[in-house]
């Protein structure tokens, strides 16, 4: 019995060996074309800018985390695929049944990798890839110089802030350009010694006729007597850049961690700004590092297909066509969740919950 318990964990390693070899391969390859495609994009604004090589070598390392996180699940279902349709070509999976070995015990060492994956892809998410990003960010802000007198736009916890030629100081906290709306802002403008002359506060900054204007909010101004507190409705901004100058000013969600991003979306609700995309995007930050192990639940039963029937092309293809769909899917439930058709949570969850009960229908239909 301990000689036959001893042979079964050879066995079983091996199957596990086999995936984990393609799946390097995988990762190598799907992860490597991510990052050329990235660095191409990006190639244009280095150069441009005189950036060295370095800089954008620097760019891609703190890239390469969220490639890895993006990559990872469509790696694991194309090693599950490959590695038992290998197998299975091989007889080698019959042969295993034949010796008395079930299926649930052949594949439950290659679900345990895909759960072990998807926890480390959401500890991942909950702080090492926000961190990776802003440094990312911070890399491509350093090579692109802003405007005489104008600073970058620089996102700090969860405001953006800029500065512009006037010497004005502008604080944002949710923002849509294509509308010309801006929410939570703050103005601070300086006087000639380096001390704050004027701060506004508004709930919001409307682009309309051309210019800017300030909605609900007041002005404090520094006097000889104090402090001077003005409450306003709708009063002219003093920022004359149009939206479509202002580049992108909305705090970058795979910027903050899970906990900040928690604060930023319940601060944006209390005051009455638009949560709902930035609720998508936690919802989905919780539901898809769990995708590693679907997509190892949906490829085992196209693992284990008949040995006439397996080739490397048609595994490959099968995964091609399963990425392709579940990308569709999924990214037509995160747009109805932004756009409130769905619930933030049922928009994040739905794609990946379809998958698995696809998955876990097939292969409880695999025979014995």
């Amino acid at each position: 019995m301990a000689l036959r318990q001893a042979a079964l964990t050879v066995l079983l390693r091996y199957i596990v060996t086999e995936q984990f070899r393609i799946l390097l391969l995988t990762l190598g390859a799907l992860g490597g074309i991510h990052l050329a495609i990235t660095g191409l994009d990006k190639l244009r604004t280095f150069t441009s800018h005189g950036a060295s090589a370095g800089a954008l070598l620097k760019y891609l390392m703190l890239e390469l985390p969220l490639t890895i996180y993006q990559v990872l699940p469509f790696s694991l279902l194309m090693a599950t695929v490959i590695g038992l349709g290998m197998l299975s070509g091989r007889s080698e999976i019959t042969a295993m049944r034949a010796a008395g070995i079930s299926v649930q015990r052949v594949v439950m060492p290659l679900l345990l990798v895909g759960l072990l994956a998807s926890l480390l892809l959401w500890w991942a998410g909950i702080g090492m890839l926000p961190a990776a990003g802003a440094a990312a960010e911070r890399v491509l802000v350093s090579v692109k110089p802003p405007g005489d007198g104008e600073s970058p736009i620089l996102a700090a916890s969860e405001q953006v802030w800029f500065r512009t030629a006037e010497g004005a100081f502008y604080g944002i906290r949710s923002a849509d350009l294509v509308e010309g709306i801006l929410w939570g802002v703050r103005i601070v403008e300086m006087d000639g010694n380096g001390g704050v002359a004027r701060m506004i506060t508004a709930d919001r900054m409307v682009w309309q006729d051309n210019f800017w204007f300030l909605e609900h909010g007041r002005v404090i101004r520094s006097t000889p007597e104090g402090l001077r507190l003005t409450p306003f409705e709708h009063t002219p901004s003093p920022l004359i850049r149009p939206p479509q100058a202002l580049g992108e000013i909305s705090v970058h969600p795979e910027n903050l961690n899970s906990r900040r991003l928690s604060r930023y979306v319940e601060r944006l609700a209390q005051d009455g700004y638009n949560a709902l995309p930035y609720r998508v995007d936690l919802a989905a930050r919780g539901a898809f590092p769990f995708l590693c192990f679907i997509m190892v639940l949906v490829a085992i039963p196209f693992g284990l297909t008949p040995p006439r029937s397996h080739s490397l092309a048609r595994g490959v293809g099968i995964c091609l066509v399963i990425t392709v769909a579940f990308w569709m899917f999924y990214s037509l439930s995160l747009s109805l969740g932004r756009a409130g058709v769905l619930p933030a949570l049922l928009s994040a969850w739905l794609p990946v919950a379809s998958f698995a009960a696809w998955g876990s229908y097939r292969l409880l239909g695999i025979r014995q």
